[in-house]
């Protein structure tokens, strides 16, 4: 089937296309205001020219008894001509609309109202764009009062070339300020990279024992990853030397057992006499017996580290788990004599049920009541009380075992959770029961507890949250 997991990607590459994206966005925000005030200020340049050159106008129209006098001066027409490549209209009328001089069609704008003060607009005319000012005077006649009107119009050939100047090279100046911030924004995403590919050299030099932490300086940004690598590193050591450490005692116990039941098996075959023969066979099945018993612990003990770092849990009915473990133990011959009881008055509401796993559950119970068993005299014994607790605040179930057997030391009971420790009592043992439920313990984030028992022999106290161990 085709791989679901999506290609890699750039961060560099990611990075540089939103900051180039943010540059463009920015520029053209930018931009766009520049060319407002180019045109702006154009206009202003411009506009002040030609209100000058109407109030020039303005002032010189004078009442005369025959009437009005217009009298245009040279210099009003010469501040707007200044602009060579512009060409000027001018007319000047009565209120009513009455053409004094100049040009009576120039246009006017949707809705004249007497200016007192300059009005700007704009309106084609004879085939080009120009730009209009209007102005009013009130004059006084012989007729009376009445209001005279300027207005002045030049094209827009030098506004507008000094707007595209002023565009020009303000957005130029513009481009090459977002050219720099590009440049050093690819410069400071290659120095904050610069980190992750050392850490990359790194760990690709190692040979594959080094699992020594990074020793690296990285970004803040990152350091949460490189502790979480170091840790994951720091777990993988301990994994490796756990799992070392078993395969050597392992390969230890097997072959010290495997030597013992050679010897006993040599010894049988060298014997002349039957009797002595007997014994001998006799003594390589019991040492047989022990190496297979060794054998399935030191199997189930294994499997349970390896689901203890799997993480896989599900709900658990532990009366039920009991109960088949208990069912079990009896059909053992060697348990026909022995007394079990199950007490369960202190279990709260929710019963038994909780979030564990339920393989290494049973492994953990089995080697409880089997130690139980094995260890306890012929007419033993053995308690089961299950209840419902309170640790720090957190719901725990605790399951307890007491036997009438001859119990543990206080002294050697942090020992006898340690892989192959053995009493050698009523026949010596594997010493791996008690390390698979201390490993259990530990993996389903439980509590083992030993203690002597109200008959003298051994309590085993397993107390395992409710809601399950943390991952």
């Amino acid at each position: 089937m085709p791989s679901l997991r999506a290609a890699p990607y750039s961060l560099r590459r990611r990075l540089t296309t939103g900051m180039v994206a943010g540059f463009f966005v920015i520029v053209t925000v930018l931009s766009l205001g520049l060319l407002t005030y180019a045109r702006d200020s154009a206009n202003r340049t411009y506009d002040l020219l030609l209100a000058g050159s109407a109030i020039a106008i303005l002032e010189r129209i004078s009442p005369k008894p025959e009437g009005l006098t217009v009298d245009i001066p040279s210099s009003a027409l010469e501040i707007v001509g200044l602009a060579e490549t512009d060409r000027v209209f001018y007319r000047i009328f009565r209120q009513s609309g009455e053409t004094l001089t100049g040009e009576s069609s120039l246009p006017l704008p949707d809705h004249l109202d007497i200016p007192a003060d300059p009005v700007f607009f704009d309106a084609p005319y004879s085939g080009e764009k120009v730009r209009f000012v209007l102005q009013g005077k009130l004059v006084i006649g012989a007729s009376g009062p009445e209001w005279l009107l300027v207005q002045l119009g030049q094209t827009r050939i030098a506004r507008d070339a000094l707007q595209f100047d002023l565009f020009s090279k303000g957005l130029a100046g513009l481009v090459a300020i977002a050219v720099i911030g590009l440049f050093f924004m690819r410069y400071s995403i290659n120095r904050a990279m610069a980190p992750l590919a050392g850490i990359e050299a790194d760990i690709r030099r190692r040979q594959p024992t080094d699992m020594t932490p990074l020793d690296a300086l990285p970004p803040r940004e990152v350091e949460g990853l490189i502790g979480a690598i170091n840790d994951f590193m720091t777990r993988l050591e301990t994994s490796k030397e756990n799992a070392q450490s078993f395969i050597a005692d392992v390969a230890h116990q097997m072959r010290t057992s495997l030597a013992a039941l050679q010897g006993q098996l040599q010894m049988a075959t060298e014997q002349q006499d039957q009797l002595e023969m007997q014994q001998r066979l006799e003594r390589a099945y019991e040492q047989s017996t022990r190496t297979i018993r060794m054998t399935n612990q030191l199997l189930s003990h294994a499997m349970v580290i390896h689901r203890g770092v799997d993480g896989t849990t599900e709900s658990v009915d532990m009366l039920s788990l009991v109960r088949s473990c208990v069912e079990e133990l009896l059909r053992d011959p060697a348990a026909s004599d022995i007394e079990i009881t199950l007490e369960k008055d202190g279990l709260g509401p929710s019963g038994a049920q909780i979030t564990g796993d339920p393989i290494s559950l049973r492994e953990a119970l089995r080697n409880i009541l089997d130690n139980a068993l094995r260890h306890g005299p012929p007419e033993n014994h053995v308690e089961i009380a299950m209840e419902t607790v309170c640790i720090d605040g957190r719901c725990s179930l605790r399951v307890s075992v007491e036997d009438a057997g001859p119990g543990i030391p206080a002294v050697e009971r942090d020992a006898v959770l340690e892989r192959f420790y053995s009493l050698n009592r009523n026949g010596g043992g594997s010493g791996i029961g008690l390390s698979i439920v201390s490993a259990v313990a530990k993996s389903q984030s439980g509590i083992l507890t030993l203690s002597d028992s109200r008959w003298g022999g051994l309590r085993v106290q397993l107390d395992l949250p409710v809601e399950g161990h943390a991952a």
